[in-house]
Protein backbone atom coordinates (compact mmCIF):
# COMPACT_ATOMS: atom_id res chain seq x y z
CA UNK A 1 0.00 0.00 0.00
CA UNK A 2 2.77 2.36 0.80
CA UNK A 3 4.54 2.12 -2.52
CA UNK A 4 1.35 3.32 -4.51
CA UNK A 5 1.38 6.17 -2.27
CA UNK A 6 5.01 6.41 -3.23
CA UNK A 7 4.38 6.35 -6.73
CA UNK A 8 1.38 8.63 -6.95
CA UNK A 9 3.38 11.19 -4.84
CA UNK A 10 6.21 10.99 -7.62
CA UNK A 11 4.00 11.49 -10.26
CA UNK A 12 2.03 14.35 -9.21
CA UNK A 13 5.52 15.82 -8.24
CA UNK A 14 7.58 15.19 -10.48
CA UNK A 15 8.56 17.28 -13.23
CA UNK A 16 5.58 19.17 -13.72
CA UNK A 17 6.73 22.15 -11.08
CA UNK A 18 9.54 22.91 -12.87
CA UNK A 19 9.79 26.98 -14.24
CA UNK A 20 12.40 28.89 -16.15
CA UNK A 21 13.39 32.14 -14.82
CA UNK A 22 15.74 34.43 -16.13
CA UNK A 23 18.80 33.23 -14.55
CA UNK A 24 18.22 29.21 -16.21
CA UNK A 25 17.35 30.89 -19.76
CA UNK A 26 21.10 32.85 -19.22
CA UNK A 27 22.64 29.76 -18.70
CA UNK A 28 21.03 28.01 -21.11
CA UNK A 29 21.74 30.57 -23.60
CA UNK A 30 25.52 30.55 -22.68
CA UNK A 31 25.78 26.65 -24.09
CA UNK A 32 26.14 26.65 -28.24
CA UNK A 33 24.71 23.39 -27.98
CA UNK A 34 21.64 24.03 -25.88
CA UNK A 35 18.21 23.69 -26.73
CA UNK A 36 16.38 26.89 -25.63
CA UNK A 37 13.02 26.16 -24.44
CA UNK A 38 9.82 28.01 -25.70
CA UNK A 39 9.79 29.96 -22.33
CA UNK A 40 13.30 31.29 -23.01
CA UNK A 41 12.80 32.19 -26.42
CA UNK A 42 9.18 33.94 -25.07
CA UNK A 43 10.97 35.61 -22.31
CA UNK A 44 11.45 39.58 -22.65
CA UNK A 45 13.41 41.43 -20.25
CA UNK A 46 10.73 44.58 -20.30
CA UNK A 47 7.74 42.30 -19.54
CA UNK A 48 9.03 40.78 -16.50
CA UNK A 49 10.60 44.22 -15.66
CA UNK A 50 7.18 45.48 -16.05
CA UNK A 51 4.88 42.59 -13.92
CA UNK A 52 7.77 42.35 -11.06
CA UNK A 53 7.54 46.54 -10.78
CA UNK A 54 3.40 46.21 -10.75
CA UNK A 55 2.60 49.62 -9.57
CA UNK A 56 -1.25 49.98 -8.51
CA UNK A 57 -2.89 53.62 -8.23
CA UNK A 58 -4.77 53.88 -4.99
CA UNK A 59 -8.09 54.95 -5.43
CA UNK A 60 -9.25 57.30 -2.38
CA UNK A 61 -12.99 57.05 -1.82
CA UNK A 62 -14.46 59.56 0.13
CA UNK A 63 -17.67 59.22 2.17
CA UNK A 64 -19.48 61.75 -0.64
CA UNK A 65 -18.71 58.96 -3.27
CA UNK A 66 -20.84 56.56 -1.16
CA UNK A 67 -24.42 57.40 -0.62
CA UNK A 68 -27.25 55.14 0.45
CA UNK A 69 -31.02 55.88 -0.14
CA UNK A 70 -33.13 53.73 1.99
CA UNK A 71 -36.16 52.69 -0.17
CA UNK A 72 -40.04 53.37 1.01
CA UNK A 73 -42.04 50.01 -0.04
Amino acid sequence: MWKIYLLSVFLFAGCSNIEFNATMCDQIASDPHATVPQECRDYSEKEAEKAFNKTVDEKKISDQDIKFKKEED
